[in-house]
């Protein structure tokens, strides 16, 4: 009797371990055919670090505006000198090509305006007069497109200014610089804040 019942717990146990073992099988086949997980997702534009050559959008440009909207790097120019004018009209531009004894000293020029070459030799580099500095007779370049009443006043924006006329001309009169203007010849009143030296 013992020994049946030895042999019939065999038997169960057996059948059970089989039975584990079969279902151990099924895991592994399912978890085995189970597709794979997607990988992780890019990361975006904005979570990439940029390198220096995507760094072109910061990049400064070139030149720095004064208050008038001139920059250093600028030139007034005409194809002829002050002479015996009253004044002569200027234009803002970029030397393309240095004055040389192969181009009988004459420089080439950009025009801001309207992209247009010229050649000449009347060129001058300015900056903005201080009070200080204004005398009698001192050559002066002026922006000609903005007026308060009868008096030529500075550029109110890089627009007008860069695309803009300018002239040169001569102080003829600084009594009235206490109203804050002085006149230059032509018998025009300039504002005090409207006023560049000639540097060359």
């Amino acid at each position: 009797m013992l020994r049946k019942l030895l042999i019939a717990c065999t038997i169960v146990m057996a059948s059970t371990t089989l039975a584990i073992a079969d279902w151990s099988d099924v895991v592994d086949k399912v978890i085995s055919n189970a597709p794979a997980p997607p990988p992780p997702p890019m990361p975006s534009s904005a979570d990439t670090p940029s390198g220096g050559d995507n760094q072109g959008d910061s990049a400064p440009v070139p030149g720095v505006d004064d208050q008038h909207y001139i920059q250093r790097d600028d030139y007034f120019i005409q194809n002829k000198g002050l002479g015996q004018e009253a004044w002569i009209y200027v234009d803002v531009a970029k030397m393309v090509t240095p004055p040389s004894a192969d181009t009988k000293r004459e420089a080439e020029f950009m025009k801001v305006k309207d992209g247009q070459n010229m050649w000449t030799r009347h060129y001058w580099k300015t900056r903005i007069a201080s009070r200080g500095e204004l005398r009698m007779g001192m050559h002066v370049i002026a922006f000609n497109d903005n007026q308060r009443g009868d008096v030529y006043v500075a550029p109110e924006n890089k627009s007008s200014s860069r695309g803009g006329a300018w002239f040169y001309a001569k102080i003829t009169d600084t009594s009235d610089m206490y109203r804050g203007y002085v006149t230059v010849s032509g018998n025009y009143k300039v504002g005090l804040k409207n006023l560049r030296l000639i540097l060359r």
